[in-house]
């Protein structure tokens, strides 16, 4: 049979002789309190905070903590005299005692949000009353700009939500729709990171013309006192960005063309008073913060005169030990800073003319393209949090005398970096295999004064030279196998999770990088140096370094200075017997983190690249650049090892022999560990198949790099023990998506 269901009955209270239900009885008899007006607002400032902070904005610490600590303090917590101590004190007391400042302010008003507890709450609405978007909020809301120019609906969303929405359009309706609609949506409009990707996606491959900055109307000659601000040139800072006038300039090119329209004003923005976003302020931060003098005084990196090096001494105690090396002076008697080719801005032009260079940046969705005189243009109007960076590996071959006014004088003035001849295993090994099949090695860099390269460690495990030409360099280098502060790598170095900009770890890990320097074990310490004109810079293989262009000291042109805000650099990798046993290993187990040769057809291939490389040091007598002879490369390589090498040239066949031998036996750098899967599947054995073996490295590489993040920094000697974790995804390296931006 089938029963009606049983009505619902609620729970009866259990108190004796009590008729009420369970959920009546615990409500409370006493009615809640009214809060007072100043309770309600804060109320209503942390229910929008919370609702704001899904994705990075409001209240949820997305904004950069500034630095408590400062690099005097550090040093008088490691003791020293008293006289010391009292001038120390005296240093950071100037430098800490007007607070922590910014070059220039936001050009749109936009303050942190927390800076809205602070704020005055903005003057009623005409008329009293609720506001108009549904009385949702009193007039008086502290937020009421936000509230107000995003309605109802466009308020749920946070800053970082919607910056992404209005990524999706176009600048004609950014311009002419989104930035008029209302005062926080001409804030949100003039985003300088949504003028770039618009500029980029349009005109980045193609080219596009960078107006000069003092140019601030665009007039013809002879429009009265607009033209005469022309006359600022270069030197004129424009401290509201540069895309917006990059696009509208573009799109007035390339669409009115033969109009007499004329060309559109460089656009001047104004502050809109009561924005509050923690989104638009960090970018706005992390590239106009003051760096603090004392921030740049530490001089830890070994440092000898020209005069007092030799290459005996150079290669002992500083290559053979994987140590970094300051040389002052070595490059001052080169072309490219003395005399008459000495590289300035006018001599750059002049040489670069009608040439276009590719610039990149790790925020950019796609790289640029810009000749030499719009990249000059755009290094003194930016004011992006990681800029785009020119870092041109085709110079050489585009303007043959950038080379000529270096590459002869280097061999005199530091022979032990000579590239060496096919009689004697000198320095740059990779050149046996022709400028074409080689890996990218030699790089002009130039970029906007603050801009410079993230924590990396430099491609291929090979060693590196860097002189700056024009502007100082700041440098700090972390040893081999000890992680910097924020950066996070996974235990295969496939991925690394990191801070994309340099301002952003300035002000976030710049305290835990001033505890790093008083380290119990000095080998562990970060070391630290300031790079003029002039110097030359040795990067050992496997150390971890970051790069900041500061500028010049006096601001002038004298050694090396320039007046439109760029730093120009030279650098270069190579290989030589000094870690030749480390490049060995590191071609045969990390196939998916070669680099510089994958976008190229006549380079040898990745995974090719160990063998290939092997067969060329063994036959040098042979045209290497040609790339032939790598069928039986096998073969010679047992010959090597049994000591029946058939070419005359024994040099080279001891050297690559001598260099297995050490390359079987381990890493001799800390920076690369050896995982229980590339042990077991790959080995040193050149012989077996890299790519099965790079997939098997990757199905088994430990936890996430999120994973990671979370946790407490390690070194890279503890990464191989952390390989319990859910499997990764493929290296997006191996794919051209992720590659290291090097210097």
């Amino acid at each position: 049979p089938i029963h009606p269901p049983t009505p619902y009955a609620p729970p009866r209270c259990t108190c004796t002789g009590c008729t009420m239900d369970e959920p009546t009885h615990a409500r409370p008899s006493k009615k809640r309190p009214r809060l007072s007006r100043s309770r309600q607002r804060i109320r209503r400032l942390e229910r929008d905070a919370a609702q704001r902070s899904l994705n990075g904005n409001g209240m949820n610490g997305s904004l950069p903590p500034l630095p408590v600590v400062d690099d005097d303090c550090g040093r008088r917590r490691g003791g020293g005299d008293d006289e010391d101590e009292d001038e120390n004190e005296n240093d950071a007391n100037n430098d800490n005692s007007a607070g922590f400042g910014t070059l220039f302010g936001h050009p749109y008003g936009a303050l942190p949000y927390g800076n809205i507890h602070l704020a005055a709450p903005p003057p009623p609405a005409a008329g009293g009353g609720p506001t108009a978007m549904g009385g949702e909020a009193p007039a008086r809301h502290p937020d009421a700009v936000r509230r107000r120019g995003l309605g109802p609906l466009l308020r749920l969303l946070n800053d970082e939500q919607l910056l992404a929405a209005l990524s999706y359009v176009d600048g004609p309706t950014l311009a002419g729709g989104v930035a008029r609609s209302s005062r926080f949506l001409y804030v949100a409009g003039h985003h300088e990171e949504l003028w770039r990707d618009v500029a980029l996606r349009r005109w980045g491959e193609s080219g596009f013309v960078v107006p000069p900055p003092g140019d601030a109307n665009n007039l013809e000659e002879g429009g009265g006192k607009d033209a005469s601000r022309k006359d600022d040139g270069y030197s004129k800072k424009q401290n509201s960005g540069c895309w917006k006038d990059i696009y509208a300039h573009n799109h007035h090119r390339t669409t009115v063309r033969g109009s007499s329209t004329p060309p559109p004003r460089r656009h001047e923005p104004f502050p809109v008073a009561g924005v509050y976003s923690d989104t638009f302020f960090r970018s706005f931060l992390c590239r106009s913060f003051e760096l603090r003098p004392s921030w740049l005084a530490a001089q830890t990196v070994p440092t000898l005169n020209r005069d007092e090096v030799t290459t005996e001494l150079f290669l002992r105690e500083y290559e053979e030990r994987n140590v970094p090396l300051l040389i002052r002076g070595a490059s001052r008697d080169w072309p490219a800073l003395l005399g008459p080719r000495r590289w300035s801005a006018d001599y750059l032009l002049k040489v670069a003319e009608g040439k276009t260079f590719r610039a990149t940046s790790g925020a950019a969705p796609l790289p640029a393209q810009f000749s030499l005189g719009d990249y000059f243009n755009y290094c003194s109007s930016s004011t992006e949090e990681a800029p785009l960076y020119l870092f041109d590996r085709t110079f050489a071959a585009k303007c043959p005398q950038l080379l000529d006014d270096f590459d002869a004088a280097l061999k005199e003035s530091c022979e032990w970096w000579s590239r060496g001849n096919k009689e004697e295993a000198g320095h740059d090994l990779f050149s046996v295999l022709g400028e074409k099949g080689r890996p990218d090695y030699q790089w002009l860099i130039i970029g906007p004064k603050r801009s410079g390269s993230c924590f990396h460690i430099d491609p291929n495990c090979t060693h590196a030279w860097n002189a700056p030409v024009i502007g100082r360099k700041r440098w700090i280098f972390y040893p081999p196998g000890v992680t910097p502060p924020g950066v996070f790598p996974s235990p295969s170095g496939d991925d690394v999770c990191m801070p994309i900009s340099i301002g952003e770890w300035f002000l976030t890990f710049w305290d835990a990088h001033v505890e790093r320097r008083t380290d119990p074990d000095a080998r562990r310490r970060p070391l630290e140096c300031t790079a003029s004109p002039g110097d030359v810079l040795f990067v050992p293989h496997g150390w971890w370094h970051m790069v900041l262009n500061i500028g010049d000291e006096d601001g002038g042109c004298a050694g090396g200075g320039d007046d439109r805000g760029v730093s120009v650099a030279l650098t270069r990798n190579y290989v030589s017997a000094s870690n030749l046993s480390d490049v060995l290993r590191f071609l045969d187990t990390r196939v998916s983190q070669i680099s510089g040769c994958r976008d190229r057809e006549e380079a040898v291939p990745p995974e090719e690249l160990a063998r290939e490389f092997r067969t060329a040091l063994l036959s040098v007598k042979e045209d290497a650049a040609d790339g032939e002879g790598g069928r039986d490369g096998d073969d010679e390589e047992k010959k090597c090892d049994e000591g029946q090498n058939g070419t005359d040239n024994s040099t080279w066949a001891n050297l690559l022999k001598r260099a297995k031998k050490r390359s079987k036996e381990g890493w001799e750098c800390d920076a690369w560990v050896d995982l229980p899967s590339s042990e077991s599947s790959c080995g040193v054995d050149a012989a077996c198949d890299n790519r099965s073996c790079e997939t098997n490295e990757q199905k088994t590489t430990g936890s996430s790099i999120l994973a990671r993040a979370k946790q407490p920094p390690c070194t890279t000697e503890d990464a191989h023990l952390d390989v319990s974790g859910p499997a990764v995804a493929t290296s997006s390296s191996a794919s051209g998506g992720f590659s290291f931006s090097f210097l």
